[in-house]
């Protein structure tokens, strides 16, 4: 990189500070005497929380505040006002102009001093609803040219803890069950009192209760009183006056209060609040139209035990949607049941929409509810084209195409059948010689999955249809022709069964899998590499694989819509075991595979109201043993890329701090050991296009590498070691853009720069002038500037 360029970079970071300033002067420009923008809402907190709980505290009572200021496009561009700025006369004329509709397009916010205290009211009734019973909220106003800066001083006080819990309840079947769930409760004596803890320990009870036949219970039959010797502190929380006398007093007694807290739960005025109610009638219609189906007569009917089955067509097997109902006649209703029955039709496939209605049989001398399923068929085939692009350090350019059908309702027992091919080439572009082919690759796939437990020849596993038990077989074959050098066939096949212990947790076994690769058309050139580096030697060579392997996945984002969640897998898997035992009769007795493979996937999120803060942690280790000595070629680790370590191309860092080309840069890095850390902060930017698509923003740390498990000769600084993975980590970071193009798809820009290249320890070779002998590059010549240290990326989705 010439000095040049560095002018350039300067230049154009001069321009940036220059249209801050301008921007700063475009805000006001239209604002009559005695009017401020209002440019922010601040909010200090002092809490006795920890930090993260602060954070969450922090950007709700952000939210309370009435006015809102003007939109910034990271905290530096008001974007939309200034748009609204430079016409100005059209917006004045043009009040209902689609840009302003569309807010496309943002008036100035004009200080309002009247909305200070109401949102100083909010932030307290807040804090009282959290437990915070005389917490103090003070405000100050500055004002700087045009401009005023609001801040809110929050004190939130101690709050209270929970002392006794007690139940007040007149029905004795009802106080039975409840108290009889006293464990679960959410209540725990010495927690720290708030309203959303009552609010879930009256969804606890209502769904314990709804779950137990008692259709008709509701919130409003469950109520809380709060019993406290400090009820003094419980006054008027809009009267500053008395807040603040509240607030000293309690401070001055040195001690947290606590309250007891009664449950009540009565009939009200719901007289079938306390009936237990039993499952009557159950009808489903499969291929609904209309309500008249209720009523035509010319449709067919079939019964199963307790439920009536009626069809337009016959769509889908009665017996296969029958496995799938919980809710069956003769038993209490459960609320859980009738949710998961839906979620079950859902996971189908063949369904646009599942429907249920609950009535209540008034023609029976029991207390009995009838429920009808109305289900609209999805289409049954579809086809899916899609195309990519990409880039990378050893090709100028590739591009690749896919294809899927699928037939949702194989046979009419929903059995989804998937059948893929997909198509790819690399190729680089010379000014003497023009393109040059590298890489061509072609696959096809097929998958069935079946809604049940089957083993293969026809017979079945029993298994509880609430935990949806899947089956999936597939069979798939891959060519890779690289050009020039050799080619690579892989099959595969293999049986898998999914189900889910709960709505969090689901687990996959796979018993038995089969991976065949045979490498051919080898080069003379890629054959000398072959004999001179065992590495190379034992990843492009013939390998059967044959093993199984058994993961676990949690995840509660569901559970927890809007608030923080976290995701994990665990997977295990094996080869070589089963065929090491029968070697004696495989000719060929070195083409099998043997080793074991742990993988662990960890992820976290901190979300905030405009803000996501998203941590992962990777390992994956695996062991080859008997006849192996490195994984096989797909079954190895990569690093790099814009699902990896983002300041490295695909597949081009490591393993360890090798690099040597002439021992492993031979397109792809691979190792049997890989380690990786990513830290992102995702934030809002602005909506575009009329709302349909968020542009967001990403600032990133990725940090890992990969490695061998056994050490080969030429490679000693690419064995996986404790005391070098300070020095063999590499480390970049970066900043990029998304776009959520209404929720369906999300595309991402990435640009990754290295902040530090893996190392040995014993030597600490310095890969540039100026990099330090721990790898880190801050030092390097022309650093960060030059193309070598930055990597931009462009991915489907988000990194993890």
């Amino acid at each position: 990189m010439s000095y040049k360029k560095i002018h350039y970079a300067f230049y154009a970071l001069l321009m940036i500070v220059l249209l801050v300033s301008a921007t700063g002067c475009n805000t006001t420009r239209h604002l009559k005497d005695g009017e401020y923008l209002l440019r922010s809402n601040e909010v200090k907190l002092k809490a006795e929380k920890a930090q993260v709980s602060k954070g969450e505290m922090k950007d709700a009572l952000s939210s309370m505040t009435v006015q809102k200021t003007n939109n910034y496009w990271l905290g530096l561009f008001p974007v939309k006002l200034w748009l609204y700025n430079n016409r100005y006369k059209k917006y004045q004329g043009d009040t209902s102009n689609f840009q302003l509709k569309t807010k496309t397009v943002e008036r100035p916010v004009i200080y309002d001093s009247t909305t200070i205290r109401r949102s100083m009211l909010n932030m307290n009734s807040y804090l009282f609803h959290e437990g915070f019973f005389y917490s103090m909220v003070k405000d100050t106003t500055k004002f700087k040219g045009k401009k005023a800066y609001v801040t809110y001083n929050v004190n939130t006080g101690p709050n209270y803890l929970i002392n006794d819990i007690t139940y007040d309840i007149d029905d004795p079947g009802v106080r039975e069950l409840v108290t009889g769930g006293f464990k679960e409760t959410v209540l725990k004596r010495n927690l720290e009192f708030s309203y959303n803890l009552t609010e879930q320990e009256r969804t606890r009870i209502v769904n314990l209760l709804r779950n137990n036949g008692f259709y008709y219970i509701s919130n409003d039959n469950v109520s809380f009183q709060l019993d406290t010797i400090n009820k003094r502190y419980l006054e008027d929380i809009e009267n500053p006056f008395q807040n603040a006398v509240n607030f000293v007093t309690l401070q001055n007694d040195g001690r947290k209060a606590t309250l007891d807290i009664k449950v009540s739960i009565r009939r009200n005025n719901q007289p079938k609040a306390y009936i237990r109610y039993g499952i009557g009638r159950v009808r489903v219609y499969p291929d609904f139209v209309s309500a008249a189906d209720v009523r035509d007569s010319t449709m067919v009917e079939k019964k199963i035990e307790g439920a009536t089955f009626r069809y337009h067509n016959y769509y889908v097997h009665a017996n296969v949607l029958y496995k799938h109902i919980l809710l069956k006649t003769g038993k209490y209703y459960k609320q859980d049941h009738e949710n998961q029955t839906i979620s079950r039709m859902n996971d189908l496939g063949v369904f646009e929409s599942v429907r249920a209605i609950i009535r209540e049989d008034t023609s029976s001398n029991d207390p009995r509810l009838d429920v009808i399923l109305l289900m609209a068929p999805a289409q049954r085939f579809d086809i899916s084209p899609t195309i990519e692009g990409s880039t990378g350090s050893i090709y100028d350019a590739g591009s690749g195409v896919a294809l899927s059908f699928r037939n949702r309702n194989l046979g009419k027992g929903a059995n989804q059948l998937t059948i893929s091919t997909n198509a790819a080439v690399e190729y680089n572009y010379n000014t003497g010689t023009g393109f040059s082919l590298l890489n061509r690759r072609v696959g096809a796939n097929m998958n069935i999955d079946f809604p049940k437990f089957l083993i293969p020849g026809g017979g079945k596993i029993s298994g509880h249809y609430s935990n949806a038990p899947r089956t999936l077989f597939n069979l798939g074959i891959a060519l890779q022709d690289r050009v020039g050098f050799f080619t690579m066939v892989t099959t595969s096949s293999g049986i898998t069964y999914r189900w889910k212990e709960t709505e969090t947790k689901t687990w996959e076994v796979s018993p038995a899998f089969v991976n065949i690769v045979r490498v051919s058309n080898v080069s003379d050139s890629f054959d000398e590499r072959l004999k001179a580096n065992a590495f190379l030697r034992n990843t492009y060579r013939d390998a059967f694989i044959e093993g199984q392997n058994i993961s676990f996945t949690y995840s509660n984002r569901e559970k927890r819509a809007g608030r923080n969640y976290s995701f994990l897998r665990v997977s295990l898997e094996e080869a070589g075991t089963v065929m090491g035992a029968v070697s004696s009769i495989i000719k060929n007795q070195d083409t099998f595979a043997q080793y074991v493979k742990l993988d662990i996937d960890a992820q976290h999120f901190f979300r905030r109201r405009h803000s996501t803060t998203a941590l992962r942690l990777y390992t994956g280790i695996g062991k080859p043993y008997g006849k192996s000595s490195t994984l096989p070629y797909i079954k190895q680790y990569f690093s790099g890329g814009p699902y990896s370590i983002r300041g490295w191309p695909l597949r081009t860092l490591g393993p360890g701090s090798t690099r040597d080309t002439s021992k492993s840069d031979f397109f792809d890095r691979t190792g049997d050991v890989k380690l990786e850390l990513n830290a992102e902060y995702r934030f809002n930017i602005a909506t575009i296009f009329g709302g349909t698509t968020e542009m967001n923003g990403a600032v990133f740390a990725d940090a890992g590498n990969i490695w061998l498990a056994n050490g080969l000769h030429g490679f000693g600084n690419a064995t996986f070691s404790l005391n070098q993975l300070p020095y063999h980590l590499a480390v970049s970071s970066g900043a990029g853009i998304r776009f959520d193009i209404a929720g369906f798809v999300v595309l991402r820009f990435d640009l990754g720069l290295r902040l530090k290249e893996p190392v040995d320890r014993i030597y600490a070779v310095p890969v540039e002038q100026g990099t330090s002998r721990q790898g880190w590059l801050f030092k390097a010549k022309f650093w960060p500037f030059d193309a070598m240290y930055l990597n931009p990326n462009f991915g489907i989705g988000y990194p993890f």
